[in-house]
């Protein structure tokens, strides 16, 4: 059995390489040029150096699976998104149903909440939602996702939508592990019982691989998640990890907007894709990120298995290992 990884050098693409070669499956990896590879070392991956703007090159017939978790998460402006994430979608989806001779088992395209927005009343979002995702990032997953669908006539496609990833690897939480050590504070925008949904890597992983065999899992869409936590549950769970009794830090949306517009700022005289930026802090300021997986958990079989306090005490530990965070306390 074989299959081919988009975006396998990056966080979830490489725990997603991992996970497949556990399972005896042979693994062709998309990589560009300029790709580091420190995540793929040792691993028995084949690396095929190319582009998703020339997918006709890539071995789109010779393989049993297509998982396409590449994507943009940063860019600008706003309109950025559709040339890096919808184009490159549809030209692979394209490629592939071209290519497919009844080999291939499925079409995995790895999403986010972010194709359907922010969660607009108590209730967590389902996959019966109907999508509203805010502009740029979201409305470009969104997009993605329908072109997706659009070959699924001639494709085995599935749709599967974390909400925020975390773990070893993750660039973005960086700066929230980084502040909480530094200064024992945990900045959150607006109310600390605001709620958001988080998934592990691994357990994001396990889920993707489900979808990728469950025949139920043709022509749908799933949320993977691993739990559901106010940010007081989070900023406790950050202070256990670390070893420090962390103070909350209450930004009003004024504060968290002046923020953002402090990395654009950044961004633009150093041109560094900065995490803290316009997008981050306007999907912070959103009342709550919450989705449910119960269809997941239905039709595959997915169980979460790591849960918030031993995923950021892993997620602490490796960014310390990397030199990211002083050496933690023992607590």
């Amino acid at each position: 059995m074989k299959a081919l990884v988009t975006g396998a050098t990056g966080f979830v693409g490489s725990h997603l390489a991992e996970r497949l070669c556990r399972e005896g499956v042979e693994v062709v990896c998309l990589v560009r040029p300029t790709s580091r590879l420190e995540w793929l070392e040792g691993l028995p991956v084949e690396k095929v150096v190319g582009s998703l703007a020339e997918p006709e090159a890539l071995p789109l017939g010779e393989v049993d699976w297509v998982f396409h978790v590449a994507a943009a998460t940063r860019a600008r402006p706003p309109a950025a998104y559709e040339a890096a994430n919808v184009e490159p979608t549809r030209r692979l989806a394209e490629a592939a149903a071209r290519a497919n001779r009844g080999r291939l088992k499925r079409f995995v395209y790895v999403s986010s909440q972010a194709a359907v927005g922010p969660t607009p009343a108590e209730a967590p979002l389902d996959e019966t939602a109907m999508p509203h995702p805010l502009p740029g990032y979201g409305a470009s997953k969104l997009a993605s996702e329908r072109a997706v669908l659009a070959a699924a006539g001639r494709l085995p496609v599935c749709i599967v939508r974390p909400p925020s990833v975390y773990g070893p690897r993750d660039p973005n939480f960086i700066s929230l592990f980084r502040t909480a050590q530094r200064l024992r504070l945990a900045p959150v925008v607006g109310s600390p019982s605001k709620q958001l949904s988080l998934v592990h890597v691994s357990d994001l992983v396990e889920g993707i691989w489900l979808a990728a065999q469950a025949e139920v899992a043709v022509g749908q869409t799933y949320f993977v998640g691993s739990g559901t936590h106010t940010w007081r549950e989070i900023v406790a769970a950050l202070g256990a990890a670390l070893g420090l009794r962390l103070r909350i830090l209450r930004l009003p949306g004024l504060v968290a907007w002046l923020v953002g517009e402090v990395g654009e700022l950044k961004w633009t005289l150093t041109r560094k894709p900065q995490i803290v930026c316009r997008r981050k802090m306007r999907d912070a300021r959103q009342r709550r990120w919450t989705c449910t997986w119960a269809k997941a958990e239905r039709e595959l079989g997915y169980r979460a298995k790591t849960g918030l306090a031993k995923g950021f005490k892993q997620t602490a530990e490796w960014y310390a290992g990397q030199g990211f965070l002083r050496p933690l306390r023992e607590t």
